[in-house]
């Protein structure tokens, strides 16, 4: 079981080939009122259920979030859809994904390019992660660390680890018309511009209680609306009805 904290505490989980521990120190910096834990995503994609701490964490006043992005979002819905995710767990969606592949979708990565991804991983890998990379839609000239923050952090995963993600995004969806155990506080922010996890695919389909901010930016929001994100958390960190209207 996880003790109460004498602040809160935000679970990062991060995206694909990205642990959000790449950008600790911007995200200390930003967030400087919240404890920060960092889960690795890509070792949760095999699990049925959340880990067994997260049904035990105290509700308090002092609250426990999650904060996915991207692939963590997917993984996190995924939960939500099997009806396995407790209710009275706070979620922060950051670039939500319900389904990375849109066919028809222009922009977005199809999955004939995820399947030529895979294919090109091994010898060709650091080529793939870069493109991947150039090719998230981002607002405005991100300082070089934030970059090298990624492409550092890629290394840790090796080759297995890196395609298993890669086609739990080609391969999982999970609907926002059947999520069956949404957590009764439910907060996303989407990018306008973000063509890898574009709102219209689902932003009618959301459950009533989900509270969807968009802001006009691309897939980093950490650096495109931290503001805006800062919100979201301190509304998360108030027990349920007591939070920011």
């Amino acid at each position: 079981m996880i003790p109460a904290v004498d602040r809160p505490v935000i679970h990062w989980m991060g995206g694909w080939v990205s642990s959000l521990a790449c950008w600790e120190p911007q995200l200390i910096a930003l967030f400087p009122e919240f404890a920060h834990r960092f889960l690795d995503t890509h070792a949760l994609l095999d699990q049925d259920t959340p880990p067994d701490w997260i049904e035990s964490t105290p509700r308090d006043a002092h609250a426990h979030i999650f904060a996915a992005w991207s692939l963590g979002s997917l993984r996190v819905h995924r939960w939500m859809a099997d009806g396995v995710w407790p209710k009275d767990v706070p979620v922060l969606s950051l670039c939500p994904v319900f389904r990375f592949v849109q066919p028809g979708t222009p922009g977005t990565f199809g999955e004939s390019i995820l399947l030529r991804m895979e294919q090109k991983l091994g010898a060709e890998r650091e080529t793939v992660l870069r493109d991947f990379w150039r090719r998230m839609p981002k607002a405005g000239d991100m300082p070089p660390e934030w970059e090298a923050g990624w492409i550092a952090w890629t290394r840790h995963y090796d080759d297995a680890s890196v395609l298993l993600a890669l086609q739990y995004l080609r391969t999982q969806s999970a609907d926002p018309e059947h999520l069956r155990s949404a957590p009764l506080q439910w907060e996303l922010i989407a990018g306008e511009k973000d063509r890898l996890a574009p709102i219209g695919a689902w932003k009618e389909d959301l459950p009533a209680q989900a509270r969807l901010t968009v802001h006009p930016g691309g897939h980093i929001p950490f650096w495109e609306c931290p503001d805006l994100v800062g919100e979201s958390l301190r509304r998360l960190a108030q027990p349920a009805g007591i939070g920011t209207p």
